[in-house]
């Protein structure tokens, strides 16, 4: 399952299985996706469409048939993947009220979904138009087959959205259908801004549908794109976030970074202490430059003789301020809503991913590695201690000569040796034929 960026990799790591001669993953759930299959926004001499049929035709054209479901009845070896109730035909679960409802069992293996979002303002930039926003139409605008082709290859669709219709939530797994993603009345852009869709978002024809191929669910759901906001939004209207920490960061790293100024205690007043002399005391108090400040200046003066001084907040203080000041909270870009509700995952994407074959999770020492790389980015002191973990010797080389690699790319800026990390594109990257290429 992917996000975002993360779709790209996911894509790309299974052309590089394929020319490895490799396993494909089972499923694929390609989540806000900024790929594009429109010939407008993808890259000089990239046929993206041919591209994602053929990545698609490698997930889904021989799904791997070990171990069958059957096995999964098995009380010594399901693992909490199963439970009593369930058999390779249906299976049982409690509904949002607690009452058991009955579901039709369904082997995901060989399948990629697209889950999409007409109100993600993130990918719907107009030199992006990611399937993220606009789903994949049925044809391209210069007429070439794209749903059309990809439905029959266990390529599948569905549509999220906070937009409600005829007063009701537009349920995610209805039976499938043509699904708009305008319906009359609703916004041309995603977001509902005029404003900025004008300037940079690509418009929704009124009337354009997509066709939502993915199974029905029992029950259907209705999308909880509300998650995590600080005040909620509505149908027509975002809601507002309050900026992680990421974001803070990012704010606070800017040149141009405003920061409030807050007048210092008395001790530090002029004459007496000089500019420098309350900067040097006030930042020698600690030795953490999350309170730090950055600038002390002159106030008005107190007296005939004698005036304050003013520091600029911390970044300690500045955080906390971007916490509450909502003047500091933004538009939610609902780029991420499906993945903020805990909910959409327990009614939609565990129904549609595939269980039961990886072993690597129910094996403490293997989970423990695999967690610890699965973010590259890692200085000596991490990589070390990755490298003492039990589970580190039961990688393959390959693997720990890629997490050394990466390692080194991050913490010294030296790229992997071409014998690693080929420069060359994978074969199934259509109309690519120079290196270092981009999906």
């Amino acid at each position: 399952m992917g996000h975002s960026q993360g779709t790209l990799i996911a894509l790309l790591a299974q052309a590089l299985l394929m020319d490895k001669g490799q396993r494909c993953a089972d499923t694929l759930i390609l989540v806000d996706s900024p790929y594009s299959v429109l010939p407008k926004v993808t890259p000089k001499d990239h046929d993206t469409l041919a591209t994602l049929i053929g990545i698609v035709s490698a997930v889904t054209q021989t799904p791997h048939a070990q171990p069958p479901l059957s096995a999964l009845r098995d009380i010594k070896t399901y693992g909490g993947r199963s439970g009593p109730r369930w058999s390779p035909t249906q299976g049982s679960r409690p509904d949002k009220i607690g009452n058991h409802t009955v579901f039709p069992e369904r082997d995901n293996r060989g399948k990629v979904y697209v889950y999409f979002c007409p109100d993600d303002t993130t990918v719907a930039l107009d030199d992006v138009q990611g399937i993220g926003t606009y789903g994949v139409p049925d044809a391209t605008p210069d007429g070439r087959p794209a749903m059309t082709a990809l439905q029959s290859l266990g390529f599948y669709q569905r549509l999220w959205t906070k937009r409600q219709r005829d007063g009701e939530p537009v349920l995610v797994g209805k039976s499938p259908q043509p699904e708009f993603i305008r319906a009359p009345g609703e916004h041309r852009y995603p977001g509902a801004s005029m404003l900025i869709g004008v300037a940079s978002q690509a418009p929704i024809a009124k009337g354009q549908e997509r066709l939502i191929n993915a199974e029905a669910l029992t029950p259907p759901h209705a999308p909880q794109m509300f998650g995590g906001e600080a005040i909620q939004g509505s149908p027509t209207t975002a809601g507002l976030d309050k900026p992680d920490e990421v974001a803070k960061s990012i704010a606070l790293g800017k040149d141009a970074a405003t920061f409030l100024w807050i007048r210092m205690p008395a001790e530090y007043d002029a004459p007496n202490t000089t500019q420098q002399e309350a900067l040097a005391r006030f930042n020698g108090l600690t030795e953490d430059p999350e309170d730090h400040t950055r600038a002390v200046r002159k106030g008005a003066a107190r007296t005939r003789t004698s005036s304050f001084h003013e520091r600029e907040e911390t970044p300690r203080e500045a955080r906390a301020r971007m916490e509450r000041d909502q003047r500091e909270w933004g538009a939610n870009s609902y780029h991420s809503a499906i993945l903020r509700s805990p909910e959409n995952q327990r009614w939609v994407t565990a129904m549609d991913i595939a269980i039961g074959q990886a072993h690597c999770l129910d094996d403490p020492r293997m989970r423990e590695v695999l967690v610890a790389i699965a973010d590259w980015k890692m200085d000596k002191t991490l990589f070390d201690q990755v490298g003492r973990l039990p589970g580190w010797s039961r990688l393959s080389a390959e693997a720990q000569l890629l997490v050394r690699a990466s390692h080194l790319y991050y913490d010294k800026g030296t790229f992997p040796p071409s014998d690693l990390v080929s420069l060359t594109p994978p074969s199934l990257l259509a109309g690519n034929s120079k290196k270092g290429g981009a999906l």
